[in-house]
């Protein structure tokens, strides 16, 4: 299998009640500093980690951005293009306004499903008047040759923000890199950028770190540079060849806690720290929702926490080449904003094509309801058990996909909850797309992870369960196993790699039955392709500490990811081979018997077959005792 990502998921998202920062100052007192004699204020509005959330957080059927006060969404691109032009507007007036993101732009829901087709994503933020973004992780999702078509079509339907990316090397002979290569050439991706503003020279550069490179999906031929001495470099050029006045980094490297329980640490911070002439680090990945800039001296780093659901404000005075933070904070983006109604008419537009690419194909559309709850579904990877009845049902709904003994999945590729919203908790399309957007096809090159079935022993299936207890404090929760047809008993307390001390095969109706895990026998194991590369490189990435090898039902080993794709024949749900005969014939020309079943589809064939259904004929949701149960049990 090719090179295995560890995984792309949500990152820390730090919940603060939002509220005026400390550092936050009135429009009047701002004019006030802007007249003192030899000071020049400017201002950086900015954004990170959108993750193509076009539309407001919650439920599809909820967002109303055009009127006011009637719903309880976060974020959407109307509002908060209707948030920009708001406060540019007011901050014209004392200097120039930057536009800025830290990546991460695209990946997440159903919009970015069609990327490749539409590049809805920058298109929308060039005319939402972004100056600039950069590369994240998650812009590899769908490769470089993904990320190149996404850009190409993006670029081709007019102004879209200059693309900085400093230290992501793509200069090597391939094929897959070719419209990169084309699309560097012409200008569109570029290390640096110099924007002269209100009598200002800002250097503009984009950055990807350590954390956020190591977990690229298919980072194919490109090779990421050292971040801190790409910068040192960078920052060097532009201050003393290119005269910028200010030096920005748009970082996506993100930041920890350290042992205060403060968030002192991180790649973000570390730049500055290393790069004494770098001025600030708009920053992104680990979605860190900050009231205030952490300060290295009197140079600050920023971020917004994730999905457009915060406006950074930022604004700087400079003076004897030294800038200072005048004032901060976070602008909420709900439904006390009306959205821009142009904004609003180009987002239904990609969302109505997005269908078309993404979904039609296994008998979808984007805006078609699926099930009903009654309460919010959450999915708290810092809180293990409120996330467990969602988890279950996703890998219930992965082993009915597939009829495996066993399916599995991680906290971390469980990108979303179910939010019940206002409109009776109908959950759309676009709604359950968003639990398992990851990753892509094998023979389809649609988005979304295919599933995938190898064989493994017990043994081997302890060793999966140990890998994914392993606990990361940077993203903590995240890589906590969630499984259907398997009960693990674990022991925290117990060494590295020797916590799982008992396996059971079964499940909530039919019971559990304890299994050898000295035994040959060979069971069937789904999972996404996403997670299923990660496994297979379980000897690498533990130094053979952990030995497992995937199988074909016979005990040969699995050599392609061809011969691992779950057969939806398999299947114990009718729907999965009911939408199979819709597939195109790209896909069937490859081996009619090699029809994949996405990780979404999967998700949203079981919501259809769920029995329970309202008055209008769609599927009810429950939390019942067979969704509650706890699979993972620590003793």
């Amino acid at each position: 299998m090719a090179k295995s990502p560890f995984f792309q998921s949500r990152r820390t998202f730090v919940k603060n009640s939002l509220m005026a920062s400390s550092t936050f100052l009135s429009i009047d007192a701002l004019g006030a500093i802007a007249k003192t004699p030899n000071k020049q204020v400017f201002s950086i509005l900015h954004t990170n980690d959108l993750h193509s959330n076009v539309v407001g957080v919650g439920p599809l059927r909820d967002y109303t951005p055009l009127t006011l006060r009637d719903d309880q969404t976060k974020g959407g691109y109307s509002r908060l293009a209707a948030l920009i032009t708001q406060r540019k507007a007011e901050l014209q007036k004392l200097g120039p306004v930057l536009v800025l993101d830290a990546g991460d732009f695209s990946m997440g829901t159903a919009v970015a499903a069609a990327c490749r087709e539409l590049g809805a994503e920058l298109q929308l933020m060039g005319r939402m008047g972004y100056d600039a973004t950069t590369f994240g992780n998650h812009e590899f999702d769908l490769g470089p040759d993904g990320l190149g078509k996404a850009i190409t079509k993006a670029h081709s339907g007019g102004k879209i923000p200059a693309i900085l990316a400093a230290n992501t090397d793509i200069t090597a002979q391939s094929e897959r890199l070719l419209d990169l290569q084309r699309l560097a050439q012409e200008g569109v991706i570029k290390p640096y950028k110099i924007i002269e503003r209100g009598g200002l020279r800002f250097g503009i550069f984009g950055i990807i770190g350590y954390d956020a490179f190591k977990y690229t999906a298919d980072s194919e031929g490109i090779i990421f540079t050292d971040p801190i001495k790409t910068t040192q470099t960078l920052v060097q050029q532009l201050k003393q060849q290119e005269k910028v006045d200010v030096a920005i980094a748009l970082s996506h490297g993100g930041l920890v806690r350290g042992k205060s329980g403060k968030f002192d640490q991180g790649e973000d911070l570390d730049l500055l720290k290393a790069i004494p002439d770098l001025d600030i680090v708009i920053g992104g990945h680990t979605h860190t929702e900050l009231l205030d800039p952490l300060l290295v001296g009197d140079r600050p780093a920023v971020q917004t926490g994730k999905y457009g659901e915060n406006l950074g404000e930022l604004i700087i005075s400079l003076e004897n080449n030294k800038i200072k933070v005048e004032s901060y904070r976070l602008i909420p983006i709900d439904d006390t904003i009306q959205g821009d109604k142009a904004i609003q008419a180009q987002v239904k537009h990609f969302l109505q094509e997005a269908g078309k690419v993404a979904f039609a194909s296994r008998g979808y559309e984007t805006t078609q309801p699926l099930v009903t709850i009654s309460e919010d579904w959450p999915m708290n990877y810092t809180d293990v058990e409120s996330g467990t009845p969602l988890a279950n049902v996703v890998t219930d709904a992965l082993r009915q996909a597939t009829g495996s003994q066993i399916a599995f999945t991680a906290n971390g590729l469980i990108r979303a909850g179910l939010i019940k919203g206002n409109a009776g908790g109908v959950q759309t399309v676009y709604d359950v797309f968003a639990l398992a957007p990851l990753g892509s096809g094998i023979i389809d090159s649609t988005a979304g992870s295919a599933l995938v079935t190898g064989y493994f022993t017990a043994a081997e299936l302890k060793n999966i369960l140990e890998f994914f207890l392993i606990d990361d404090p940077n993203h903590p929760g995240e890589y906590f196993p969630r499984i259907s047809g398997l009960r693990a008993y674990y022991d925290p307390k117990r060494p590295r790699f020797e916590k799982v001390t008992a396996l059971e095969l079964g499940d909530f109706d039919q019971g559990y039955h304890p299994i050898d895990v000295e035994s040959p026998t060979l069971y069937s194991f789904t999972t996404s392709l996403y997670a299923g590369v990660i496994i297979a490189a379980i000897p690498k990435l533990t130094k053979g500490a952990l030995s497992l090898q995937p199988k074909k039902a016979d005990g040969s080993p699995l050599i392609s990811r061809i011969e691992a794709i779950a057969d939806p024949r398999n299947s114990t749900s009718p729907y999965v081979l009911s939408n199979q005969t819709n597939l195109d014939t790209s896909m069937t020309a490859v081996d009619a018997s090699k029809e994949e079943i996405k990780e979404w589809q999967g998700i949203m064939d079981y919501f259809v077959s769920l029995p329970d259904k309202n008055p209008e004929g769609i599927s009810v949701l429950v939390k019942s005792d067979r969704v509650k149960e706890v699979r993972v049990i620590k003793i």
